[in-house]
């Protein structure tokens, strides 16, 4: 852990001050409003500014770190956090510090995209959730304090802008000395809100009900309680306590939420935070001011939760490859939601006293509670063993995108070494020596070879298969490593490694055909197609067991996905389309390969035997012009060949994969009706599988045996089409 954390120690450091900053700021100028008989409409329309900078800060801040740097951008932003809370001191103006508040928070915004992408740089896939957590709780742990820094001097003097000013400044102190380079930044990717609504209508209603909510809550609590005569450190108290909350609450909350439906979670926090909504104006009324505090942590805590529940709730419903422009979008929601929070909540304020600050959050939380009945009442609950694990994620706090270890981890790119480099120049005059030299690295330093024969795959004049011979010649331990960089550099030249590895008989023939398929994905079944063409004559046995290797491989990345991505995938048909093209290259094989495949990718079981069956039944009519009879004779034969291979097929099935077998019955018997009366018999005789008749001794005769077996098979199929609608409606 400290391992981890340490070279992160300035960066970390840089945030925490920054956020004291912030933090203070945040208190600051409603109170400072306040004490200047500010309108309460107005204040709530300054401080919405924020999030106006928040979220032109998220759509443009990227770019700027790509044109001006890491350390340039954070240090312009909170130059500029530091003038315009500076410029705000100097004159009270509405207007002035409306603007200084969208700069505040484009700086804002700006600065958390560069420690963000510093930290997800460093980050690997074990330690990215651990540095998120703890780049959390430093962001947290600088919010609760600043709240206290209240009481250092006058908030009527301009001693505390200066303060917050100095705060600002100096968070650039630490990155400034730090050792830390800046990573490459992406484009921020967006999941349209339409999108996001057909994928998750609750996480986004929620997302932006969070916005408005928390917000609402936290820029006008401090109006709330100049009205009741709170200031000083009891105010400090006050708004802790609510910061405290959104912090403490989210441990209890993430068991909870992963443990049961995250709507019926919901549904419970939002009935307790509507409890201590009520709860506050009564017993400040009554001047219990521990009561107050606890009312203020529950909901504030409440409305904090709901930001990472509805994160969770939409990662449950989008695919793997959408996460991160989905989580942009949701904090796009959040974003707008903030806009109109602490307007519609002043203007309440104005219009029915500062007690509707209360009436408007409960309003809201009700509306909120409607929804969720109603998405409860139309949809079905996700499994809870399929629900995405809750991450602790404070509200309006944005993190990258890749830091969440439920995104999927991208192994960042390293340089090239001196050497390899030098190689890579060499390449393109002289390809030779470039492979020579490569050949010496590889040797020398093994760990950089994949690197390096990528690289030099992609120069032109270099042949793959050359180029590899050369490179496992020296490390020959890392050929399948090897040619799974090659694979994934240049796809279009894997069939050509492929046909090297068959020509020169490879003893590792299968396994590093079967990772350059994993390699490439998208050419998985050329890969295997071609190997197979190949040594189908000459190595049957080779040919099933690259089906078996990579049938199995494919499973395993199955059985990886995440619900949503297995129902929107299509590895099923793939394995029936490559059994088929497999079949054709060897047609005596053909039974063999598709047991193979069903063995390996179980859930494939209906397609691929629906390919085995039209590469037995699809030959065509011989057309030699023999008699009537001849063809009637012909075709009793081929009739009687088909049903022998598929019963054959059956056969294996039931033995080796029974809990298959009804499912593939169902194919055989309505590919060939006749086999109906065998195929139920066969079932019915095999110890693992549940006897579709309960009674063979009074079984009917031959014609209503037929009859029963396929309204028994109809039966099947309409309750496998029973579960596949019930599966799409949930």
């Amino acid at each position: 852990m400290v391992a981890t954390l340490l070279p992160l120690f300035s960066l970390l450091f840089s945030v925490f001050i920054l956020m004291l900053g912030n933090g203070l700021t945040g208190i600051l100028l409603p109170v400072r409003m306040g004490m200047d008989a500010t309108d309460t409409s107005t204040i709530g329309l300054v401080m919405s500014m924020y999030a106006v900078g928040m979220l032109l800060g998220g759509l443009y801040s990227r770019q700027l770190v790509k044109r001006a740097g890491h350390s340039r951008v954070f240090a312009a932003s909170a130059a500029g956090a530091a003038i315009s809370i500076l410029a705000s001191g100097l004159h009270a103006n509405e207007w002035l510090m409306g603007a200084m508040r969208i700069l505040t928070g484009f700086g804002i915004a700006a600065a958390t995209t560069t420690i963000d992408s510093w930290l997800s740089e460093i980050a690997s896939e074990k330690t990215r959730g651990r540095i998120l957590a703890t780049n959390q709780v430093v962001i947290m742990g600088g919010f609760i304090t600043s709240q206290f820094m209240i009481n250092l001097a006058d908030p009527a003097s301009t001693s505390l802008f200066m303060v917050a000013g100095i705060l600002f400044a100096a968070a650039v102190i630490p990155i400034a000395l730090s050792r830390q380079k800046g990573p490459l930044v992406e484009e921020a990717t967006y999941l349209p809100f339409m999108d996001l609504l057909r994928a998750s209508p609750l996480g986004l209603v929620t997302c932006f009900f969070c916005g408005v909510l928390y917000t609402g809550l936290l820029n006008m609590l401090p109006i709330y309680a100049a009205e009741y005569d709170i200031s000083g450190f009891r105010l400090s108290l006050f708004m802790g306590s609510a910061m405290l909350g959104a912090f403490l609450l989210q441990i209890p909350v993430g068991a909870l939420s992963d443990r049961y439906d995250r709507r019926t979670v919901l549904l419970f926090l939002l009935v307790i935070s509507i409890a201590a909504t009520a709860m506050v104006p009564t017993v400040t009324h009554m001047d219990i001011f521990g009561m107050m505090l606890l009312g203020v942590a529950l909901m504030t805590g409440v409305f904090g939760c709901l930001y990472p529940i509805s994160v969770s709730q939409t990662l449950d419903r989008v695919r793997q490859s959408d996460i991160v422009a989905a989580l942009s979008g949701l904090m796009a929601a959040y974003a707008v939601g903030s806009i109109a929070g602490p307007v519609l909540a002043s203007f309440s304020m104005e219009m029915l006293g500062v007690d509707a600050l209360f009436y408007f959050l409960l309003v809201l939380q009700g509306l909120l509670i409607l929804f969720v009945l109603h998405r409860m009442r139309v949809s079905v609950a996700l499994p809870t063993e399929a629900q995405e694990h809750y991450v602790m994620q404070a509200a309006g706090i944005s993190s990258a995108p890749e830091l969440d270890p439920r995104t999927e981890y991208i192994e960042p790119e390293m340089p090239l070494s001196a050497e390899a480099e030098v190689a890579v120049a060499v390449a393109e005059s002289n390809p030779a020596a470039a492979v020579k030299m490569a050949k010496a690295l590889a040797a020398n330093a093994p760990e950089q070879a994949a690197q390096l024969t990528a690289a030099l795959a992609q120069v032109e004049d270099i042949e793959v298969s050359r180029l590899y011979a050369a490179i496992i010649d020296a490390a020959p331990e890392m050929s399948e490593y090897i040619a799974e960089a090659l694979a994934a550099a240049t796809p279009e030249d894997a069939e050509e490694l492929v046909q090297w590895l068959v020509d020169e008989k490879h003893d590792r023939l299968v396994e590093i055909t079967v990772a350059m398929a994993k390699a490439v994905p998208e050419q998985g079944g050329a890969l295997i197609e071609s190997a197979a063409e190949s040594v189908a004559e000459d190595s049957p046995e080779m040919l099933v067991e690259l089906t078996a290797g990579y049938a199995s491989d494919r499973q395993e990345e199955l059985d990886g996905m995440r619900p949503v991505d297995r129902e929107a995938d299509s590895t099923e048909q793939e394995m029936a389309d490559l059994v088929s093209n497999l079949s054709d290259i060897a047609p005596d094989q053909a039974s063999e390969l598709a047991l193979t495949m069903v063995e390996a990718v179980p859930d494939a079981a209906t397609e691929v035997t629906e390919a085995y069956v039209c590469s037995v039944t699809g030959g065509e009519d011989d057309e030699s012009g023999e008699s009537h009879v001849d063809e009637a004779e012909t075709e009793a034969a081929k009739a009687e060949e088909v049903e022998e291979s598929l019963t054959e097929y059956m056969t294996q099935v039931v033995e080796k994969v029974p809990e298959q077998a009804v499912d593939v019955a169902v194919v055989v018997v309505e590919a060939v009706p006749e086999m109906a009366s065998g195929v139920v018999d066969m079932l019915n005789e095999a110890d693992a599988v549940e006897p579709l008749m309960q009674d063979i001794d009074d079984r009917p005769e031959e014609s209503a045996l037929q009859s029963q077996a396929e309204e028994e098979v109809a039966v099947a199929v309409a309750d496998k089409e029973g579960e596949n609608n019930q599966l799409s409606r949930s």
